[in-house]
């Protein structure tokens, strides 16, 4: 597998509410209260960003040396903000410092070229580089019209210590996912229902890495970040794995296409950690 969607064209945005499965049918709601100028332009190509880094302090995002994006902490995953279409120099740096202190800096560009893609920021990897050096991936976010009995989930390999993986169906079911390595990104379409998902290593099915239930509604674009350690007691920092379940597009009733803007609606207003 590759890393499909990456793309350099586009950045930074999830509408509302954030799931944390973080094991057989635990969930909490998160995401964070920490945004500035967040008024939309007319363009419709929304972006967004995720902190996935395990190990990395809160951060700011700046864009073309303008903070946009202020005190992200490690697991959330922001709201969807349009862009207008053009280049720009992106920089993540930590919470509260100068731009000049910038970990990371690239310059994409940000277009209109399919209405139906969106974008996401993914800051992925580890400060300490035990496992993964810390790197950004802009990914397209495929947010098109689903069917009202189907959803589509796209899964994101950020757990710096797992090996890749296959994500399974139930115990003896189909593999919706495989050979999945660290930062690789797919998307895939199946009918709306509840699923046990079984996380193996790529090519063995002898023993789990993971298990959890979730619940896919129909007509609904969802994303999978895989993130954490495997092994806590030897890294960089005490994050166990666990699974980000977000809703990316709901179906809008009036029209039959998804709507990113409904699951702002729901918006939490912290970022809350799995216990």
């Amino acid at each position: 597998m590759t890393r499909d969607g990456v793309s350099r064209r586009r950045i930074l945005q999830i509408g509302g509410g954030l799931v944390v499965v973080s094991g057989v049918g635990s969930t909490t709601a998160a995401s964070s209260d920490h945004e500035t100028n967040d008024q939309s332009t007319d363009t419709g190509f929304g972006t967004r960003v995720a902190h996935l880094s395990p190990d990395a302090p809160s951060i700011d995002i700046y864009v073309d040396g303008e903070r946009v994006r202020e005190g992200l902490s490690y697991r959330t995953v922001t709201p969807y903000r349009d862009l207008e279409p053009g280049t720009y120099t992106i920089q993540v740096v930590p919470a509260g410092e100068d731009p000049a202190e910038a970990v990371l800096e690239e310059t994409v560009e940000a277009g209109d070229v399919d209405p139906t893609l969106d974008g996401l920021l993914a800051v992925v990897g580890e400060v300490a580089a035990e496992n993964q050096p810390l790197e950004a991936l802009f990914l397209d976010d495929d947010n098109s019209p689903v069917d009202s009995g189907t959803a589509r989930v796209r899964v994101l390999h950020a757990s710096p210590d797992a090996p890749a993986v296959d994500v399974v169906a139930g115990e003896n079911g189909d593999a919706l996912f495989e050979n999945v390595a660290f930062g690789e990104s797919s998307y895939i379409e199946v009918p709306e229902g509840e699923y046990p998902l079984v996380i193996y290593p790529a090519g063995d099915r002898e023993t789990s890495v993971f298990e959890i239930d979730v619940s896919l509604a129909g007509g609904t674009v969802y994303s999978a970040f895989a993130v954490g350690y495997l092994e806590t007691e030897n890294a960089p920092a005490d994050e166990p794995f666990e699974i980000l379940l977000t809703e990316d597009a709901l179906l809008d009733e009036t029209d039959g296409k998804p709507d990113e803007e409904k699951t702002e609606e729901d918006e939490c207003e912290t970022d809350e950690k799995a216990n």
